[in-house]
């Protein structure tokens, strides 16, 4: 233990078992010139937003969003959060309450304790023992990109 009960700056985070946030992967060893990793832009839990949120940093969502979301990079829902709106990303991780389409670029996921109701289209889609989806899913790629089959 650091001090006042923090970690000592070398060791790496350890995921807390019944944390209520998203558990996201760690990054892998950095590249020399590469930008450093930041912190997501967290909308606190007593925090509403309506109408379009756009941006170019990870987002974790513990309050509300109603409205349009077109993110560049991740989209994270907390146990609390809750988001009404259409949706655009390249990740999305959902741990609360998603209600809207999603279009998201690369994956996905919606954890346990996650409820998504709406149509999702994406590549990867993960859906965890005792989440809840109801709607449509496409996997099927995108125009222009290679569906990846072997028929190719």
């Amino acid at each position: 233990m650091g001090l006042f009960g923090g970690r000592p700056p070398d060791t790496k985070p350890v995921d807390r078992a019944g944390s209520d946030r998203p558990v996201l992967a760690q990054p892998g060893p950095t590249r020399p010139n590469a930008p450093p990793q930041k912190a997501p832009c967290v909308i606190g839990a007593k925090t509403t937003i309506q109408g379009e949120l756009s941006g170019d940093e990870d987002i974790l969502v513990e309050g509300t969003i109603e409205g349009e979301v077109r993110i560049v990079r991740s989209l994270m829902i907390g146990s609390g959060g809750t988001v009404r709106a259409k949706v655009h990303a390249q990740a999305v991780v959902v741990a609360g309450q998603l209600v809207g389409d999603c279009e998201v670029g690369q994956r996905m996921e919606i954890q346990a304790t996650g409820r998504v109701t709406g149509n999702i289209r994406a590549p990867r889609i993960v859906i965890a023992e005792g989440a809840v989806f109801k709607g449509n899913s496409d996997m099927s790629p995108r125009e222009g990109e290679a569906s990846g089959s072997p028929r190719d």
